[in-house]
């Protein structure tokens, strides 16, 4: 057949495209491209993404095939795309957006998503006629995760049904050449929700919303502001009285607040942003960004201590924005930080926040929009010319699919772990994992976690055939596992903590090992039933070897330890001096009440009430009460912050020019890690600041020490197994310096680094990892808890 036959030939193809296809105007995208080009057929929305299919000329067709994948919308993500030929109809029938189907939900559901340009234009537009009203939206933006209930994503199936469109809105949406065309959340003035200003008894106050909100921001007042996945608490960042006020009030006496700027020039007056850092807060996630502090940042002391970061963040809700923006004259910095008591989950319900808030605020901008499920601010650290870190994965980026490295051959379920948990469902090659759900301690953040796992297995459609599970008997996300298995008669498939931490940085890069794994944070329950936190592992996704492992330390009361840093330097003090470790100078200014020191000292020396730990969280916990940096964790990590900060005053590299400080101990078993024992960096550190050498200074020494100790254990390790690829995950690694220093040193003996830059390092990633693990088991043949590591 010549050509001019063949371009001229009607042919028909269907695309089947799963992904983020639904809610982010990928039906009036497809039908306008197909319109354009004078083809027929369709486009609908079912349960498990979107089909399409057109019929044409052959060269028609073809123009639509590559600008179907080229000039995709904005918020549009295609996981998986599936093109078929099938027997043209030849009816002449125009292109036509069918109504949605249902069935198995197995559709991805799309991320909430910061106001965009267009919107906000119409915003701040007094011509239009959405002009300042506070729940904007188009299919480009606004919300989606918070609000949808079931899939297809249409309105009946969101908290948006209540709501009767206006004729005018109406038009709009069903209009496809319009950019609100099926915009589901699509309002107004007229038909949507409203916004209003009340007290703490839920009476509207007169006026303005957003004026008298502005007025009482200025004055010094706290106001509760209700958002897209909950309810944030709005004060001056500058006013030190507030800011104490409300730490009164959250009962969090020095964890750090994150602040909101009006723009990017104001953000850019409170901390040094790097490109990468700029373009994340301008992104349509629109994340906390965690940057370094300027010294002239006109900001609370009390908002950040002890710290050398700034959280900031930028407007991305319509009523954020007239907040900021709005009466011509820009707000200055506000703390915007979650609007519930510490650890407790964020408030969304209008009730509930009357209740749970009345007590830390002066007044509460709310809207009667439904919020379906709490969502957290996404948090990420800005890492300069490298990939920002995430610290928390939530609002803007879940629960958008990550692709594992094997396919499961069933569904299942992954629970986490039990500080900064997440779950994730898992369906063939996909782990969607959910929110932030905090610390499962507290009896909401357990109810949450428990309606978590329902609502994630309804909105997927995933009926999970096994469970996966952290090895510790006592975390509360393993008891419900076993609850969860023990009705439904599903297997377990219990997940080592520090193999899933590993795991996790693997299937973010798609490989499935093998790495030697740099796994470091403050606890993990291990195989043998010993708490560890400091481990080299050469791993795959099905199993792992521990190759080296911190020297153990004896903590005396346990977890107790975690929050009073001196029972870590105790135990540091310990290793050195052994039974005479009471005596020693040191120790008396470390704890200097008799009684305390002569009751903590015998816990160790006859291990009584004490827990072996090898976590090197715990190490930089004892090195921060050693240098008087910190005695109380008041928060998770404050003490390794501030080490980290006063680090920060000394550019430098340390290590220039010196050897590692550490010896390797011998086994204490034939097939046990080699031993990693630092009393002589300990021992140095604090005779140096007994000396008078600054903390900063020695707190680079450490930092700078760590990254050189661990790229020469790395190193060895992979001219012993052969392998050349290193892995680094666990909280420790929420340092940046260690991380660039020891990445840098890495990269210069050869090897390739594996950091983290879609979950987050802490244990916010663990049910990512044990999805891969899971998976890769599953796919080979086993569920047992270590199996045996292909790589060694």
């Amino acid at each position: 057949m010549s050509d001019t036959l063949t371009n001229t030939s009607l042919i028909r193809r269907r695309w089947r495209l799963a992904g983020q296809v639904q809610g982010v105007g990928f039906r009036p995208f497809v039908y306008r491209l197909a319109r354009g080009l004078a083809l027929g057929g369709f486009v609908r929305n079912d349960a498990h993404g979107v089909i399409v299919e057109v019929e044409g000329l052959t060269d028609r067709v073809d123009g639509f095939a590559e600008r179907l994948m080229t000039e995709r919308p904005p918020l549009a993500v295609y996981q998986h795309v599936e093109m078929v030929e099938v027997e043209a109809r030849r009816d002449g029938a125009e292109f036509v957006i069918q109504p949605s189907q249902g069935g198995d939900p197995e559709a991805a559901v799309t991320v909430d998503t910061a106001l965009c340009d267009d919107c906000r234009r119409e915003l701040m537009d007094p011509s239009d006629r959405r002009h300042r009203y506070g729940l904007i939206n188009c299919t480009n933006c606004g919300p989606r995760f918070s609000i949808v209930q079931r899939v297809p994503y249409d309105r009946p199936n969101t908290s948006m049904s209540g709501f009767d469109m206006c004729e005018p809105c109406r038009g709009q949406y069903t209009e496809p050449t319009d950019r609100r065309f099926h915009a589901q959340p699509i309002a107004c003035h007229d038909c949507g929700p409203r916004v209003q200003l009340v007290d703490r008894q839920g009476r509207r106050l007169a006026g303005d919303p957003y004026e008298v909100a502005r007025r009482l921001l200025r004055a010094g007042w706290i106001v509760a502001v209700k958002g897209i996945g909950g309810f944030h608490l709005a004060m001056r960042a500058d006013d030190e009285a507030a800011v104490w006020r409300l730490r009164g009030a959250k009962r969090r006496d020095s964890k750090p607040f994150a602040v909101m700027a009006a723009n990017l020039d104001e953000a850019r007056r409170l901390v040094h942003l790097s490109d990468q850092g700029a373009a994340m807060l301008q992104s349509q996630a629109a994340p906390i960004v965690l940057a370094r502090r300027r010294s002239d940042a006109r900001i609370a002391d009390s908002v950040a201590p002890d710290t050398h970061r700034l959280g900031v963040m930028l407007p991305y809700t319509p009523i954020q924005h007239l907040l900021f923006n709005d009466g011509g004259s820009t707000m200055c910095p506000l703390v915007m930080t979650s609007a519930n008591v510490s650890d407790e989950p964020l408030v969304i319900d209008n009730d509930d926040a009357l209740r749970r808030l009345g007590g830390m605020c002066d007044a509460i901008l709310w809207h009667d929009r439904p919020i379906v499920r709490c969502v957290d601010d996404s948090v990420c650290i800005d890492m300069g010319d490298t990939p920002a870190l995430p610290i928390r994965r939530a609002r803007g980026y879940v629960p958008q699919a990550i692709e594992l490295p094997t396919v499961s051959p069933e569904a299942g379920l992954c629970v986490g772990g039990e500080l900064k948990n997440t779950i994730a469902v898992v369906r063939q090659s996909q782990a969607m994992l959910s929110h932030h759900l905090g610390d499962l301690k507290h009896p909401l953040a357990l109810e949450h976690f428990k309606q978590a796992i329902e609502d994630m297995q309804d909105l997927f459609g995933v009926e999970p055939r096994w469970i996966a599970h952290d090895l510790h008997p006592q975390y509360l996300s393993t008891l419900h596992a076993k609850i969860i298995a023990e009705q439904y008669g599903l297997p377990l498939i219990g997940v080592q903590h520090h193999h899933a931490h590993a795991a996790s940085v693997m299937a973010e890069h798609g490989i499935t090992g093998p790495v030697l794994a740099m796994v470091c944070d403050g606890v993990g329950y291990g195989d043998d039933g010993r708490m560890w936190g400091g481990e080299l592992m050469a791993a795959d996704l099905v199993g792992y070897r521990r190759v080296a492992s911190l020297r153990e330390m004896t903590l005396p009361g346990g977890d107790a330890a975690a929050r009073d840093t001196r029972r870590c330097g105790l135990a540091l003090l310990h290793q050195i001096y052994g039974n005479r470790c009471g005596e020693q100078l040191v120790t008396r200014k470390l704890l200097p009440r008799d009684e305390d020191r002569r009751m903590l000292t015998t816990m160790i020396d006859r291990n009584v009430r004490c827990v072996g730990s090898s976590a090197m969280g715990r190490w930089i916990d004892g090195m921060a009460a050693l240098l008087g940096v910190c005695e109380t964790n008041h928060h998770e990590a404050q003490a390794a912050m501030a080490l980290e900060a006063l680090a920060a005053e000394c550019t430098g590299d340390d290590t220039a020019g010196r050897a590692a400080m550490y010896r390797v101990a011998e086994r204490e078993s034939l097939d046990g890690p080699r031993r990693i024992d630092l009393s002589l960096l300990t021992k140095v550190l604090f005779e140096r600041r007994a000396a008078g050498q600054s903390p900063a200074e020695l707190a680079a020494m450490m930092h700078d020490q760590l990254a050189l100790i661990m790229a020469e254990i790395i190193e060895h390790a992979s001219a012993r197994t052969g392998i050349t690829t290193a892995a680094l995950s666990g909280g420790v690694f929420c340092n940046q310096r260690l991380t660039d220093r020891l990445t840098s040193h890495l990269t210069e003996r050869g090897l390739r680094v594996l950091r983290h830059a879609t979950v987050p390092p802490t244990d916010g990633g663990l049910a990512l990892g044990q999805a891969a693990i899971a998976s890769a088991r599953l796919a080979a043949g086993t569920t047992c808890e270590q199996g045996a590591a292909s790589c060694v």
